[in-house]
């Protein structure tokens, strides 16, 4: 931790110079990304935490790191020796970080936060929190930086044009003038890499998991204008999108380009995905108007042919799958010594067969018994654990194919798990099952159906800290705003459960210290009737793999849960039994068998 240590001195020094009471690190970059490119990662380079979400705040007395629950013994791990200490977010008595600096930050003094990758929101909240106790934000620096002396390059990988895309860009881009118009705008900015990648139809991969590429997105009075370093983009693209009439800009030439708007433009642009460095751009005599990216809802609600290209890639994925877990029980079977990385490295190499595959479309999760109860867990050469004892193997991952994205939790046994571990997996199912049962009229918001998935673990007196459902993009973000089903989830427009919507249901259960059980298909809604009320709906699964149903408490399910359970592993045997074959497909048979209580 000396590394550390060293880097958090510096920064002092800094805010010596500078005359700061504190600096922020958060987890983002100039596009909101959920993956940081290495460049932005000045967090984790600070504090050597690499969990996924967090903020660090350094004074000249405290250095202090906010992360929510999924992360806090992993933290505590990471953030061991090195004078950092870990606030556990969302813990009772614990401030957020912006509260914090609130409470502690004498009147009159400033602090520091790189404004180029602050969002408009997170912005706008620290100064409502800070100004009234005359604490200033300086946001022009940005002080890692200056000792950061080996930061990696920004990205630079190859675009390409993504010919799977049902829709052209063309009309993709009259959809998103028509909703401007209908809102009383005439431009619109965007720095989010899946909204505009969905947009132009391009990909690339300049973010892990995420198949995007650094650019923003400019739209004015009917000119479309992409901002990319230009020398990662193939002549024939180029060419393409100047025939499309898409202008073709430098990426660092995005905020001159705000700053050249008219003066009489009217601007919509998302304060979620905006940083307040090109906010601040903005011509004041422009009339800005805040809100939902247009093409944040549209790329959630995916065409039928996209539906069917995914369907496409469950089908591949299910078959890796298939072969995967079948080497994995002979293995245990055999006594052969197997550990969390075996999986990890054996699933990757078995999706990498597939046809159209791309890349993992997150790190996957290989967690066995204790481990199992850290939700984003994931293993490594340095903490990689023997899959041994009486316990459970909770596998969360997933793929980017060209034809789409897929992400998907299963639970094995490893040797005899006891009665309170199937207790436990039964009453997550029976909640898996609720959700993807659930009968809701059109256009129910998210919120509402985040009960139907909880409903049966508050019947054992459990319930679980994470969201049941994320949105998952089409070849895009696994983790796709604005749709998700969590009591968190606040009713709007953009949270309606709508045709062409993709979620996942993902309830859990988690035993600090034990066991961990979650289990994951990705689910889309499709009507079911009509009536004078209206359209219902319910839910159909898109993801398909066997649900394993040796870790069943039978006495725990009800009739209707065991029909729909072998509604499912039908699907599944019909879809996959052509596609395996050998050892794969005795699995899948000895799986999907019709479970039965008795």
């Amino acid at each position: 931790m000396s590394d550390v240590k060293n880097r958090i001195s510096s920064l002092r020094q800094l805010l010596e110079k500078e005359n700061l009471f504190a600096w922020v690190s958060i987890t983002s970059d100039p596009h909101a990304s959920e993956y940081l490119p290495p460049h932005w990662a000045d967090r984790e380079w600070l504090s050597g935490f690499t969990g996924s979400a967090g903020t660090l705040i350094v004074t000249p007395h405290d250095a202090l790191l906010w992360t929510d629950s999924r992360y806090w013994t992993q933290a505590a791990g990471q953030l061991e020796g090195s004078g950092i200490t870990l606030m556990k977010d969302g813990a009772p008595g614990v401030d957020g970080w912006d509260q914090w600096l609130s409470l502690h930050a004498p009147t009159g003094s400033s602090v520091g936060i790189n404004g180029r990758s602050l969002s408009v929101r997170i912005a706008d909240r620290l100064t409502s929190l800070l100004s009234p106790k005359g604490i200033s934000l300086r946001e022009d620096l940005d002080l890692p930086s200056l000792i950061w002396n080996d930061r990696p390059a920004m990205p630079s990988s190859t675009v390409f044009a993504y010919t799977l895309a049902p829709e052209s860009r063309q009309n993709k881009l009259s959809r998103l003038e028509a909703q401007l118009a209908s809102l009383g705008a005439d431009s619109f900015m965007t720095s989010a890499l899946d909204e505009i990648g969905w947009l132009t139809n391009l990909r690339a991969s300049d973010v892990d998991f995420n198949p995007v590429f650094l650019s923003h997105f400019l739209l004015c009075r009917g000119k479309p204008m992409l901002f990319i370093d230009e020398t990662r983009l193939p002549a024939e693209l180029k060419d393409a999108l100047l025939s499309d009439g898409f202008e073709v800009r430098p990426y660092a030439a995005f905020a001159d380009a705000i700053a050249s708007l008219p003066e009489n433009a009217s601007l919509l642009f998302d304060p979620a995905v905006t940083t307040d460095y090109f906010r601040n751009r903005i011509p004041k005599q422009v009339r800005v108007t805040e809100g939902l990216s247009p093409l944040a809802l549209f790329k959630t609600r995916k065409t039928a042919e996209e539906i069917r290209l995914i369907d496409e890639a469950m089908i591949e994925d299910g078959a890796a799958l298939c072969r995967f877990y079948a080497w994995l029980e002979s293995a245990l079977a055999s006594g052969a010594t197997v550990t969390e990385m075996d999986v990890v490295r054996r699933l990757h190499d078995e999706r990498a067969k597939g046809q159209g595959y791309v890349s993992e479309s997150f790190g996957t999760i290989a967690a066995v018994g204790a481990n199992a109860a850290l939700p984003h867990y994931e293993p490594s050469d340095e903490h990689n654990a023997v899959l041994e004892g009486d316990t459970v193997l909770l596998i969360d991952s997933g793929a980017q194919y060209e034809s789409g994205t897929t992400d998907i939790t299963r639970v094995t046994p490893i040797h005899r798990p006891d009665d309170a571990i199937r207790r436990d997996y039964t009453a997550v199912l029976r909640s898996h099952l609720h959700l993807l049962d659930a009968y809701f009229p059109e256009g129910a918001y998210a919120s509402q159906l985040d009960t139907f998935a909880r409903a049966p673990l508050w019947e054992v007196d459990a319930d679980f800290g994470h969201g049941t459902g994320h949105g998952v993009g089409f070849f895009m973000n696994v983790h796709e705003r604005p749709y998700s089903i969590s009591p968190r989830s606040l009713p709007s427009e953009a949270t309606k459960t709508v045709e062409g919507i993709v979620v996942s249901d993902e309830p859990g259960l988690y035993r600090e210290g034990r066991w961990g059980i979650r289990i994951e298909n990705l689910i889309t809604p499709i009507p079911q009737a009509s009536s004078e009320f209206g359209r219902f709906m319910t839910f159909r699964p898109l993801t398909l793999c066997p649900i394993d149903t040796r870790l069943i408490y039978p006495r725990m399910m009800k009739s209707d849960e065991i029909a729909k359970l072998n509604d499912y592993h039908r699907l599944v045997r019909e879809k996959l039994k052509d596609r395996v074959s050998g050892e794969a497909l005795t699995w899948l048979l000895e799986r999907t068998e019709v479970f039965l209580t008795r």
